[in-house]
Order: C-alpha cells, then sequence, then structure tokens
C-alpha cells in the first residue's frame, strides 16, 4: 500500500469522526451563547486544545514552513514571535474574562459597545475584523483543498475538496457549536502535535543527530552569518507583529469568553508558553533542512514552497519505505490543523453576523431562533468562503502578514480599552483609521514599502496609530478640564 491510499484511509476516518462528534455534544439548551461559547464554561483540557489547535494551524504546517524553505534561520523569529503571544494575552485577560461573565459577552463588539457607546467605532472595528478573518477562513480552505488534492495524488480536485471538507465543518459546527469545536479540536490538536514532532525526528534520523542539522543549516544561504541589521529589526519587528495581532484574533478571544474563569485560563496559558518549541520551531527546522536534503533534485518557488514538508517526505519515502506511514499521518494532521481553525474563525464570523447584525435590526428575535439562525449562517458563509477560496493565488505567509499588519491597528481598542479606563472613543477610532491607512500606504506604495528599515508596514501603522490616540486623549482630557 503506497502512501497516498494510507493518508486517504487516515483523512477518511478522521473525517468520518467529526460529525458523530458534532452530532453527540449537541446541546438541547438552544441559546446563542450556549451556541457560540459552550456557556462561558469550559474547563482546562478543552480551553487548552482548542486554543492549541485554532492558534497553530495550516499556517503553521505549510505557510511557516514555507516562509523557512525560502529564508532560512531568519525566519525563526517567528517561533518568538508566536510565544509572544502569551505575554500579551496576560496584559488583558483576567480583567475580559471577568468583564466577561458579568456582561454576558458573545462576540468582541459586545465589548466595544460596553467599553466606548460609541456605533461607528464598533462598525468600523467589527468590519476590519470580518474582513481579515474572511482573509484567515480563505487561505486555510484553500490550503485544505490543495492539501487533499496531494493527498489524494490529483484524484480528488482542489474545489471538489475545498467544497466537501466546507461541508464536513458546517454539519458538526452548526450540530454542536462551539462543543463540537472544542471537542474536534481536542483530536486535532494531538493529531497536530504528534505529525510535527514525528517529521522533525524523521529528519534527524537521516540526519544521524541535531548537531549535523546545525552545522547544514549554518551553511544556509542567508543563515546567522548574513543576518545583517535589516533582517534583524524585521525579525523583531516581526516578534511583536506575532506577539500582538495574534492575541486578537477575534476566535482567540472568544475562548476568554467561553472559559470557566481565570484560573483555567491561566494555566492553558502556562502550557501554551512551551507550544512553539515543540510546533513552530520543529517545522521550521525540517523546512530547513529540505534544502539542503533535496539539494539540486527539486527547488521550490513561490506558493509551491508551502508544499516542501510533504515532498520531503514523499522523497525520504524512496528510501525509507515505514515513511510512508509517517507521510500519511503527517498529511491527515496538517489537514487536522487546518481545518480546526476554519471551523474556529467560521463560528467567529457567524457569532458576529449573528449578534451583530441581525440581532440590532431584530431587537426582539428570541434568544433560541437567533441561535438557529446561527447555524444557517454557518452553512451559508461556509459555502461563499470555499467559493472564494477556490480563485486564491498568493503565498499563504504573504496573506498571513497582510492579515496581521491590519488586525495591529485593532489591538489598541481591546488592549487599551481593557487596561485604560479613561481612553476616549474618539482617540481610539481616529487611532484605528489613521493606523489602517498608514498600513496600507506604506505596503503598497513602491516608492515607500521598499525603505521602511526593515520594520513591517503594520508596525509603523500601529506606532502611528498609537500616536495619534495620545495626541487626541491628550487634547479631549485638556478640554474636558
Amino acid at each position: 500500500m503506497n502512501s497516498d491510499s494510507l493518508a486517504l484511509i487516515f483523512v477518511a476516518g478522521y473525517l468520518f469522526c467529526l460529525p458523530i462528534i458534532g452530532w453527540l455534544v449537541k446541546s438541547k439548551n438552544n441559546q446563542v451563547r450556549e451556541y457560540y461559547l459552550a456557556g462561558g464554561s469550559v474547563g482546562f483540557l478543552g480551553l487548552f486544545f482548542t486554543l492549541y489547535a485554532t492558534t497553530y494551524s495550516g499556517n503553521t504546517m505549510l505557510g511557516f514552513a514555507g516562509r523557512a524553505y525560502r529564508d532560512g534561520p531568519v525566519s525563526l523569529f517567528a517561533v518568538l514571535g508566536m510565544a509572544a503571544v502569551i505575554p500579551v494575552f496576560m496584559l488583558f485577560a483576567r480583567e475580559l474574562n471577568e468583564l466577561a461573565k458579568k456582561k454576558k459577552f458573545i462576540t468582541i463588539a459586545d465589548f466595544l459597545r460596553f467599553r466606548y457607546h460609541n456605533a461607528p467605532l464598533v462598525y468600523t472595528v467589527n468590519l476590519l475584523l470580518i474582513i481579515t478573518l474572511a482573509s484567515y477562513v480563505l487561505t486555510n480552505l484553500k490550503a485544505a483543498g490543495l492539501l487533499l488534492e496531494v493527498i489524494s495524488d490529483g484524484q480528488i480536485p482542489m474545489v471538489y475538496g475545498i467544497f466537501g471538507l466546507a461541508t464536513v465543518m458546517a454539519f458538526y459546527e452548526s450540530m454542536g457549536g462551539m462543543r463540537a469545536v472544542i471537542w474536534t479540536d481536542m483530536l486535532q490538536g494531538i493529531m497536530l502535535l504528534v505529525g510535527g514532532l514525528l517529521v522533525f525526528f524523521i529528519v534527524l534520523f537521516n540526519f544521524g543527530d541535531a548537531g549535523t542539522i546545525n552545522d547544514r543549516v549554518r551553511l544556509y544561504t542567508t543563515g546567522w552569518e548574513a543576518l545583517d541589521n535589516y533582517q534583524l529589526t524585521k525579525g523583531i519587528s516581526l516578534i511583536f507583529m506575532f506577539g500582538i495581532a495574534i492575541a486578537i484574533y477575534p476566535h482567540a478571544l472568544q475562548r476568554i469568553f467561553a472559559a470557566k474563569d481565570w484560573s483555567t485560563l491561566q494555566k492553558s496559558f502556562k502550557w501554551m508558553c512551551v507550544m512553539p518549541l515543540v510546533t513552530t520551531l520543529p517545522i521550521m527546522l525540517t523546512a530547513m533542512a529540505a534544502v539542503l536534503i533535496l539539494g539540486d533534485i527539486q527547488y521550490l518557488e513561490g506558493s509551491e514552497s508551502d508544499r516542501v514538508i510533504p515532498i520531503l517526505l514523499q522523497f525520504l519515502s524512496q528510501e525509507f519505505v515505514f515513511l510512508k506511514f509517517i507521510l500519511a499521518l503527517f498529511m491527515a494532521a496538517a489537514l487536522a490543523a487546518i481545518m480546526s481553525t476554519v471551523d474556529s474563525a467560521l463560528l467567529s464570523l457567524g457569532s458576529m453576523f449573528t449578534q451583530d447584525i441581525v440581532r440590532p435590526i431584530y431587537p426582539k428575535i428570541s434568544d433560541s431562533r437567533l441561535a438557529n439562525v446561527g447555524r444557517l449562517m454557518t452553512w451559508i458563509l461556509m459555502f461563499i468562503m470555499a467559493a472564494l477560496a477556490v480563485s486564491l493565488s498568493n503565498t499563504i505567509w504573504s496573506l498571513i502578514v497582510l492579515k496581521l499588519e491590519i488586525m495591529l491597528q485593532v489591538a489598541p481598542s481591546i488592549i487599551l480599552g481593557v487596561m485604560l479606563k479613561e481612553l476616549k472613543w474618539q482617540a481610539v477610532l481616529g487611532g484605528v483609521v489613521v493606523g489602517v491607512v498608514s498600513t496600507l500606504c506604506l505596503k503598497f506604495s513602491p516608492q515607500i514599502s521598499l525603505n521602511l528599515l526593515g520594520i513591517h508596514a503594520g508596525i509603523w501603522g500601529l506606532l502611528i496609530n498609537l500616536s495619534s490616540i495620545f495626541f487626541v486623549q491628550l487634547f479631549l482630557s485638556r478640554k474636558t478640564k
């Protein structure tokens, strides 16, 4: 039996389990908060795995690997960026969790309405979050379709793969809501962790020991010896961008709302601190080693490099037959990682449409009826995203960066909104607008984008954003006095 057949068996078994899980955990409590937040009572094990599976997605297995393959050791700053997410969470998660319990928040917009009492600010932030979430879903659906096409050796075209997976996710999510997502995330998280570590150990086995990998990585054309001031600055910029932006993913914040209490959150965060070392780092080291293992046999360019790990395993399995099993497991794990992100993002996207658009239009709608609207919205949004994902052409990494740069401009409205009680809505709204405009101008202006000193456009946008908030807040405070 070849690796493609094994992978298809693993994937088929995995996909068969998901609808069953969705059906089994279906709650009789037909309330919006139960559907989107599992009643706000998620314990440690479920919270940890859903945070892990949501944070480390197909972007890690494919996008991060592609970047490491193209750029070498300088890309390892992404590992520190993933680790930086937890300290940022610690700044505001406790107070936000306690506030969400007290005020029954479901979406980020619920917090923004409570905190600022200003509709234009809420609509602006929500629009940006919807755009970035849609981008997140699109990249991961595209990656899932491509992966299924590779697994089936072309027998399942990408288009059919995307719509087939969308159907499975829409089914179990509409059945069990957040509870179904958490239970499937536990399965997906275990597969992701085991798959990533196994691939790394296989590469170690091929080289003999970790020291040999280190010696060969040092020969990389963009190795540590070539790390100039520009690359160093860009790496530090990447750490800040990852740490701040990922901490305010809408689906990550909804995990804070859903957590049973601060003690549960804190325990989950402690375990999440070590996950970059056992997930992101092994995958990126493996991708860098692929350049040296494959040598002149095959060089991957552009979006093709996002498939470097499967291609590496296929190459090694020609020499070591038992690697066919590992390749099959990795393919299934990568698909599981992607699906864990898509279902979480879609649930958050659905909650925004349901809670922030439908409820204001129909304020007298019952909670149970609104939950049913949410289930219908899951199917509608899933298939809209699937249709759009078919025509996506960018590399996963480029879309990750653009999404995070926009998310950075939303961060002050949430993080500073929790920490600073005197912060005015005018200052926050002005900061968001000038931050987004500045980021897009810096990123897409050919005269400027090449001369940013290695700092991402989103970081410059955030600095302009914060400066605007400071001066408007100062002006309003003096005017009030």
